[in-house]
C-alpha cells in the first residue's frame, strides 16, 4: 500500500512498503489455470492406464497421488495468493509445482510398493511418461503465455542510465500523470523525489486498480541482480547487518559434508595437477597468497600455480582472462577452474566457503575501503571459492571491472540465502 510521510517538511516524497517484494519483467497468467492442467493431466494419464490394463491401475496408490498433489497444489495457493510478487511468483511456482508432483509420484510409487498391490510394468511406464510431458508441455504454456510487464518511471532524471542498461524492458517515461491507470503494471518512483499533488492523487489511484508503487533502486537491482555502487546508503546496510544466522550455520555444515564427501576426487585430481605443473615448468606446484576474509580478517589462501614464478616481482597486479603472465597449462586450469580446486582446504579450515564473494588481495581491499564506505560490509560473509559475481560477470582485468563485480558482490551479500547459492550453482 502507498504510503506518504507525515512531516509536512517531506508531504510530497513517496516510500513504497513492499517488504521483500521482488519484480520481473513479465506478469504471468493466474496459478489456478496450471493448477487446472496439472489435474485434467493426470486424469487423461490414469485413463490411458486404465485403458491399457483393462483394469483399474492401482487404485489406491492413485487416490493417495491424487489427494497429495491437490494437498500441494491448495497450499501452493495459499502461499503464493496473498504475493503480487511476479519474480516470486514465478520463482516459488516453478519449485513447488515441480516439486508438489515429484513428492506425489514418489508416494504413489513408495505406497504401492509396501502395499505390494498389482501393477503392470507397462502401465506404470505408460503413466509416467505421460505425465512427465504433459508437466513439461503444461508449464511451457503457461509462460509462454506470459506478457511485457509494462512499468512508467516517474522522474527519470537519477535512473535513466541504469534503466537504459537493462535489455527487453518495457519502460515508458512520464513527466505528467497519464489517464489512463488500468495500463500500467507498476509505478517506478524516486524515495527522495517531492513530487506534486498531481502525481500523489495519481499514485493513490493507481494503488487501488492494482499498480505497484516500487523505489526505483529496488527495481534496478532486483532486473539486473547487482547493486550499483553509487546507490549504496545507510538502509541498506542495516539490512544487511540484520543477516540470517540460521542459514549460515546450515551453510557452514553443508561446506563440511559436501567437502568430505568430495575428498576422494579432489585428491585424485590434485595429485595429476601437480604431476602437470611439475613437467610444465619444474616450478612450485601451489600458490599461496594473502587474502582479506571473514569479518576482515587476513588469511592464507591456496591455489594451484598457474602463473610464472616471477609474476609479481613488481607487485600485486589483477588477474586478466589473457594474462601474458601465465604458465602454458595456466589458462586452461583457469578456464575450468581447476586451479581454485586446494581452497577446499581453505574451506574445511573455515576460512572460506565454497560459494561466496572471491577474496580480494590486502592492496586492493585497501584501496576499495577507501573509495567506497560500506565496502567492508563485503566481509560480512565468508569468502568463496566460486561466486555470483564471478559467474555473471568472470575475470576483473582493472580497477573499472572489479568496482562492476562489486556490484554483484554486494547483491549476494545483501540477499545471502540458500535460493541464490543455487542460483550461483545453477550458472
Amino acid at each position: 500500500m502507498l504510503k506518504t510521510n507525515s512531516d509536512p517538511v517531506e508531504k510530497n516524497k513517496i516510500t513504497s512498503s513492499l517488504g521483500d517484494f521482488k519484480l520481473e519483467k513479465r506478469r504471468l497468467p493466474k496459478l489456478p489455470w496450471l493448477f487446472f492442467m496439472d489435474i485434467v493431466g493426470l486424469l487423461v494419464a490414469i485413463s490411458l492406464v486404465i485403458w491399457q490394463i483393462g483394469d483399474a491401475f492401482a487404485q489406491s496408490p492413485v487416490r493417495v497421488f491424487v489427494m497429495l498433489l491437490i494437498v500441494f497444489g491448495f497450499n501452493t495457493r495459499v502461499f503464493l495468493g496473498h504475493m503480487k510478487s511476479i519474480e516470486t511468483l514465478l520463482n516459488k511456482t516453478r519449485l513447488i509445482l515441480l516439486l508438489a508432483p515429484t513428492i506425489a509420484a514418489i508416494s504413489t510409487v513408495t505406497v504401492q510398493a509396501l502395499s505390494r498391490s498389482y501393477y503392470s510394468g507397462m502401465a506404470l511406464i505408460i503413466f509416467v511418461s505421460f505425465w512427465t510431458i504433459w508437466l513439461f508441455i503444461a508449464r511451457k504454456i503457461y509462460y509462454h503465455n506470459s506478457r511485457a510487464l509494462n512499468m512508467l518511471l516517474i522522474s527519470p532524471a537519477n535512473f535513466k542510465s541504469e534503466f537504459d542498461s537493462v535489455e527487453n524492458l518495457n519502460l515508458s517515461v512520464k513527466l505528467e500523470p497519464p489517464k489512463d491507470f488500468r495500463e500500467w503494471d507498476v509505478a517506478v518512483i524516486d524515495p527522495s523525489e517531492q513530487y506534486s499533488k498531481d502525481w500523489l492523487q495519481w499514485l493513490s489511484h493507481a494503488d487501488m486498480y492494482g499498480v505497484r508503487t516500487i523505489s526505483a533502486p529496488l527495481v534496478i537491482e532486483t532486473l539486473t541482480s547487482r547493486i550499483p555502487l553509487d546507490m549504496l546508503h545507510g538502509r541498506w546496510a542495516f539490512e544487511i547487518l540484520r543477516g540470517d544466522s540460521s542459514y549460515r550455520i546450515a551453510k557452514r555444515l553443508l561446506d563440511v559434508v559436501v567437502t568430505v564427501l568430495a575428498s576422494p576426487f579432489i585428491l585424485l585430481l590434485s595429485a595429476i595437477v601437480a604431476i602437470i605443473i611439475k613437467l610444465d615448468d619444474g616450478g612450485p606446484v601451489l600458490f599461496w597468497q594473502e587474502r582479506i576474509g571473514l569479518n576482515g580478517k587476513p588469511f592464507q589462501i591456496v591455489k594451484f600455480r598457474t602463473m610464472r614464478t616471477d609474476a609479481e616481482e613488481n607487485g600485486a597486479a589483477f588477474a586478466s582472462e589473457n594474462d601474458s603472465r601465465t604458465t602454458k597449462i595456466g589458462p586452461f586450469m583457469r578456464k575450468f577452474r581447476i586451479d581454485e580446486v586446494p581452497q577446499f582446504w581453505n574451506v574445511l579450515k573455515g576460512e572460506m566457503s565454497i560459494i561466496g564473494p572471491r577474496p580480494e588481495q590486502r592492496e586492493f581491499a585497501a584501496q576499495f575501503a577507501e573509495e567506497i564506505p560500506l565496502y567492508n560490509l563485503r566481509h560480512n560473509v565468508r569468502p568463496g571459492i566460486t561466486g555470483w559475481a564471478q559467474t555473471v560477470y568472470g575475470y576483473a582485468s582493472d580497477s573499472d571491472e572489479t568496482r562492476e563485480k562489486l556490484c554483484h558482490d554486494f547483491y549476494y551479500v545483501k540477499h545471502f540465502s540458500l535460493e541464490l547459492d543455487i542460483r550461483v550453482v545453477y550458472h
